[in-house]
């Protein structure tokens, strides 16, 4: 049993890493797909708070993240109250699904965007990151978000200097081509994951 981080920048391709490897067998904690379901969850506490703090984001079944992200990424200090809600939340959930998985055997991946930033990569067996030149992550950025530049600029600078991040990773993915080769690096990747699983 090996539990893996995956991280990297926006639109660096961590969602698509991620279902690559659930696809090769690997047991997957998607941190932005719990966000998700929390913000389609009226009930939950986590739509609550944030339907209090930003009332323009709420929605009648779910909280816009297209206006959360409009109003957070113009204000910083906005930015820091949405994370002191979802963070917690979500880094519990992270923490929980480890305690779960490490009763199994096999080879576990989480996505977590902010690993680094957040201090976080002491609870893996190790970390893969997921790197792409920056004009590629804006480019595919603004197509995904359908966001300007300087939108995906902002977003970018939030995330620790890719360079450090390099050095503190035990696997690296270049995403700068197409799907053929990515997936031919995660082929390479699960069998060095596999290995590693199995010291």
């Amino acid at each position: 049993m090996a539990i893996f981080a995956l991280t990297g920048s926006l639109a660096s391709g961590k969602s698509t890493v991620l279902r690559l490897l659930k696809k090769r067998g690997a047991g997957t904690f998607d941190a932005d797909k719990k966000i998700h379901q929390y913000y389609k969850d009226k009930k939950g506490n986590m739509y609550k708070q944030v339907a209090s703090v930003f009332p323009r984001a709420a929605r009648a079944n779910t909280i816009s993240r297209k206006i959360l992200a409009e109003i957070i990424f113009a204000d910083n200090g906005r930015r820091k109250k949405l994370e002191r809600i979802v963070h917690p939340i979500i880094i519990s959930d992270l923490k929980a699904w480890i305690r779960c998985v490490k009763k199994r055997k096999g080879v576990f991946v989480a996505e977590v965007p902010l690993l680094f930033e957040k201090k976080l990569q002491g609870l893996f067996d190790g970390v893969i990151l997921i790197y792409a030149k920056r004009s590629n992550l804006i480019e595919r950025g603004r197509k995904k978000l359908h966001s300007s530049k300087k939108e995906i600029e902002e977003r970018l600078a939030l995330y620790m200097p890719v360079k450090n991040k390099i050095k503190n990773a035990d696997f690296v993915i270049q995403n700068n081509s197409g799907i053929r080769q990515l997936k031919e690096q995660v082929d390479s990747l699960w069998r060095k994951l596999i290995n590693f699983s199995n010291q």
